[in-house]
């Protein structure tokens, strides 16, 4: 049994390397006796870090890899979506059209669609969308994406496949970061525009960890890109920075914290995992959609605010942390449950026997 993995792999972005590694731990019992091939921008950290075979997501070596195999799943993330750029869908919806052309079957797992702004790219995922022979997504709005796309068939609504990642063991994170010794916060950034929403975020942290008296933490989830302004937050907080660890090692550092501000959508999701109360800036609509769904945190535009007015936001999510937690560790069984039918209907797919969802 062969199976192909097309996604953002390879490129350091933990929350896409975090979706891999919940992938592959979700199918591995599912599939035993499986090869799974990673297409991946750095095939030789793919395979080291996930221990799987890995080859170029570019030209003949991705090519080769589908040509034969049982089934390729694209997924997860926010891949088909033009946002921040039109070489994204296309690829994608590539790679898509040749797993349905090379390979027996081919699957779209737990993915974010949108948005899509041109007209023609809409026409092109709905063409792609109606021929896979399965076609799941991780929110309702990604469902009605495709639905107004043109894709009439099934699309099975699951949840992003890190809600099922297990966190690496609590002593991990006490390696990494010592014992708690008072309450901590943790900071994860991105550039976004002129990053203008930086600074009335940075002052109005600095305000609600001194009155807490919480130990901050900047947490890095793509060095490429958030390193720089990772570092300068950390400078003005006078926190400490956490940057180059796995995906499970990282969930397990969220889990020793009291509140995460995050501006990328699987710190967040481990946050929720975790149970540990969360502010989500919506950079991106996704943002807002996970908050919906799991019924609890709060949400602040990347827009620049008065430092007063984001203020209040984080002064009211550290009051209620201990009632989100309460609502997160009661909804995420169930999220999780619903990130695992996708394992499930890959599994189908590949000829093994259903399994009850974990």
């Amino acid at each position: 049994m062969r199976v192909v993995l097309s996604g953002y792999f390879g490129f350091g972005n933990l929350g896409d390397e975090a979706v891999l590694a919940a992938m592959l731990a979700a199918l591995r019992p599912r599939m035993p006796a499986t090869e799974f091939t990673v297409l991946s921008a750095d095939p030789q950290s793919t395979a080291r870090q996930h221990g799987v075979r890995a080859v170029s997501r570019l030209g003949p070596h991705a090519f080769r890899a589908m040509a034969g195999a049982d089934l390729v799943i694209s997924g997860g993330g926010s891949l088909i979506q033009d946002v921040t750029s039109i070489r994204s869908p296309l690829y994608y919806l590539g790679m898509l059209a040749a797993g349905r052309a090379l390979a027996r079957r081919s699957m779209v797992y737990a993915q974010g669609i949108g948005p899509l702004r041109r007209r023609w790219l809409r026409t092109l995922t709905g063409w792609i969308g109606n021929r896979v022979d399965a076609l799941t997504v991780r929110d309702d709005e990604s469902q009605r994406e495709l639905a107004a796309c043109g894709v009439r068939r099934a699309v099975d609504v699951v949840a992003d496949p890190v809600f099922a990642l297990p966190a690496a063991p609590p002593e991990r994170a006490a390696e990494l970061l010592g014992p708690p010794v008072r309450p901590r916060i943790g900071v994860v950034l991105r550039s976004w525009g002129d990053s203008g929403y930086v600074e009335p975020l940075l002052a109005a942290i600095r305000t609600i960890a001194g009155e807490a008296g919480a130990e901050l933490l900047v947490l890095v989830f793509h060095p490429a890109k958030d390193q720089m302004i990772s570092a300068q937050a950390a400078a003005r907080l006078d926190a400490r920075i956490v940057s180059g660890v796995t995906p499970q090692d990282m969930m397990a550092v969220i889990g020793t914290l009291d509140l995460v501000v995050g501006a990328r959508l699987h710190a967040l999701i481990c946050a929720a995992v975790a149970g540990v109360s969360l502010i989500g800036l919506t950079y991106d609509p996704k943002v807002a959609a996970l908050v919906r769904r799991i019924g609890a945190g709060s949400l602040l535009p990347v827009d620049a605010l008065p430092a007063e007015e984001v203020r209040q936001v984080l002064a009211s999510a550290w009051a209620a942390r201990g009632q989100t937690r309460t609502v997160l560790l009661t909804r995420v069984p169930e999220l999780r449950r619903a990130a695992l039918r996708a394992a499930d209907l890959a599994a189908a797919l590949g000829g093994f026997p259903s399994r009850p969802t974990e």
